[in-house]
């Protein structure tokens, strides 16, 4: 399958031809062109007022760049309005160029790869762009282009934010396992529930091979989001989150690494209560100056570098130092500190979220029970976007299970209050009947259901432990070992290989191992360990979903409405979207 190197077409910006002159904003559609006046890609551009030169090195003064792409049969600039507006909410307007491109046909497809790249390269001579902060947001099809684009070019795109659609081409896997939190780009990935019925399907499709790709992913669905992108509630959440990213694979600048190297020798005074120019320049290299800061003797200094992990994203290990300070002798501190944790957690943080967890359940001792509460405060603000749509994290709802029975009655109302959606969600005061205090089958029920759904793929790993397994189901095994990175029956970690992990899953399935088989088909269509392959794939998962596998089946179904290598078959998609219509357990609502 083509690939695509945006970096390569960085080389060829001279010879484009700048069709408009720099201003506030370019409300009207224009032509991007090459030297022979040849149109290469259309394009709609919003900027800020007062910009610095292009070619600015000040680190302050440099824009970020988000590409908006637009459905097909929409508008180049559709897709603009709904990240101007949260950038306005968030107070960012100022700090970012928004950039919309078309499609060279109806639809984005990889015809766009190369085009797209020159738009980017033209962005970047024209504005301050600084390299680190590209992202990209698409509706629809546009959504498609912007995720396919963010994983074939890590070294280019920070993260990218898709409504409504998928995409199918990802980068294979041949030699090294993906990075997804040291160089991997990171994913946003929206569903409206009020949007049409074969979107929701293709969306859901789409998450399930991403997050079996390894991705750190999050995945929001919402029931009052339609067909049109302007959602305040995802804009917003989405846009703060990626606006705090750095590119992973792209070395901060020079004038980036002054601003860090300032922290060597004194610590600056804090603004506004913590180091804006540590959330500036973001990422692992300013998160190792945070962490430090985090150690500091002077609980000012410690309440800043807290208040500071709120405004920027940095790395897990950043976040493992500020979990340290929840039990600060600073009640400032450890409050800072938990409402830090408590957005990041929100973000799918895994550091974050369990050590919101283990405090607020008692886990780790509280300094003092206030703490408590305001972790558990924090977990509600992890969980509250997941409580009426895709519910990824089933500890975070596992945690707050448990705390319905804690002994402390304000964190059994923040619990009770939260999951009233789950245990009742149709209640009220007038219809004359009782609350229900449980959801139907109880709680444990509910969150068995949960932990499957969140687990997709992986639930089958469960053969794996605790007992070592024998025969095809023990390849099986060896192969989750190498995919996971741990080893299923022990816990301990081994080296991701995707390599190993396709052959020893290939070798249980060719035992006619029904889990093995799913997965191969799994990682034919996301190319783990393997050249990517929906022709394979779909052989596969045809022998999976034979062999009773739901999951399988579901994504076959896909398959069959029309991929990459595939011709499309409505009637095998009929047959096995009703397969699984029959198979599958109750919805957990």
């Amino acid at each position: 399958m083509k690939t695509s190197n945006l970096c390569s077409v960085f080389c060829s910006v001279a010879v484009l031809a700048l069709v408009c002159g720099l201003s506030r904003v370019h409300a009207a559609e224009s032509e991007l062109k090459d030297e022979a006046g040849k149109t290469i890609i259309k394009y709609v551009v919003e900027t800020p007022e007062g910009m610095a030169p292009a070619d600015t090195k000040d680190p302050a003064k440099q824009l970020g760049l988000i590409l908006c792409f637009p459905e097909h049969n929409r508008p180049v600039g559709d897709e603009i309005l709904p990240v101007r507006e949260a950038l306005k909410r968030l107070g960012l307007s100022d700090q970012y160029v928004l950039l919309a491109g078309g499609p060279q046909g109806l639809k984005f497809n990889t015809a766009d790869y190369e085009p797209i790249g020159k738009l980017i390269a033209w962005a970047k001579k024209t504005y301050p762009i600084n390299p680190r902060r590209i992202y990209m947001y698409g509706k629809g099809e546009g959504g498609h282009i912007s995720g396919e684009l963010a994983m074939l070019n890590p070294q280019v795109v920070t993260a990218a934010i898709s409504y409504s659609w998928g995409w199918w081409i990802m980068p294979s896997e041949l030699k090294e396992a993906i990075d997804p939190l040291g160089s991997a780009p990171e994913l946003y990935m929206v569903l409206g529930l009020r949007d049409l019925s074969y979107h929701i399907t293709t969306v859901r499709d789409a998450y399930s091979r991403v997050n079996f790709k390894g991705y750190h992913v999050i995945y929001r669905e919402f029931e009052d989001l339609g067909a049109r992108t302007y959602h305040p509630t995802s804009n917003d959440d989405a846009i703060a989150w990626a606006t705090k990213l750095r590119n992973k694979n792209v070395a901060p600048s020079p004038e980036e690494m002054l601003l860090l190297r300032r922290f060597d020798k004194s610590v600056p005074a804090p603004i506004n209560g913590y180091f804006p120019d540590l959330a500036l320049v973001g990422g692992v290299p300013a998160g190792a100056v945070v962490e430090k800061l985090l150690g500091s003797d002077k609980p000012e200094v410690r309440a800043a570098a807290a208040e500071t992990c709120a405004r920027g994203i940095f790395s897990e290990s950043t976040l493992r130092a500020l979990a340290k300070r929840t039990q600060d002798d600073s009640p400032k501190v450890r409050r800072i500190a938990i409402h830090a944790l408590a957005i990041q957690a929100n973000w799918r943080s895994d550091v974050a979220q369990h050590a919101l967890i283990a405090l607020a359940t008692g886990q780790e001792q509280a300094v003092d029970e206030n703490d408590r509460i305001n972790a558990a405060d924090g977990i509600v603000q992890a969980a509250k976007l997941q409580i009426r749509g895709a519910r990824q994290d089933a500890d975070l709802f596992q945690a707050l299970v448990a705390l319905l029975n804690d002994k402390n009655e304000e964190l059994r109302t923040m619990a009770g209050n939260t999951l009233e959606p789950i245990r009742d969600s149709s209640f009220r005061g007038d219809l004359g009947r009782p609350e229900l205090k449980e959801p139907s089958g109880g709680w444990n029920a509910w969150l068995n259901l949960v932990t499957a759904k969140a687990a997709g793929y992986q639930k089958d790993y469960e053969v794996c432990a605790p007992s070592v397994a024998e025969g095809a189901a023990a390849s099986y095994c060896t192969g989750g070992n190498y995919l996971l990175g741990r080893n299923l029956a022990t816990g301990q970690p081994v080296k991701k290989d995707p390599v190993l992990a396709f052959q020893h899953t290939l070798n249980a399935a060719e035992q006619g191992y029904v889990p093995a088989e799913a997965a191969v088909g799994m990682m034919y269509a996301v190319g783990k360990g393997v050249q990517q392959d929906y022709v394979e794939a779909s052989k596969w998962w045809t022998k999976a979903a034979e062999g009773g596998h739901v999951l399988a089946a579901f994504n076959l179904s896909m398959v069959y409405r029309g991929v990459p290598g595939v011709r499309s078959d409505a009637a095998k998609s009929e047959q096995w979207a009703k397969f699984v219509a029959e198979h599958s357990p109750p919805e957990v609502q």
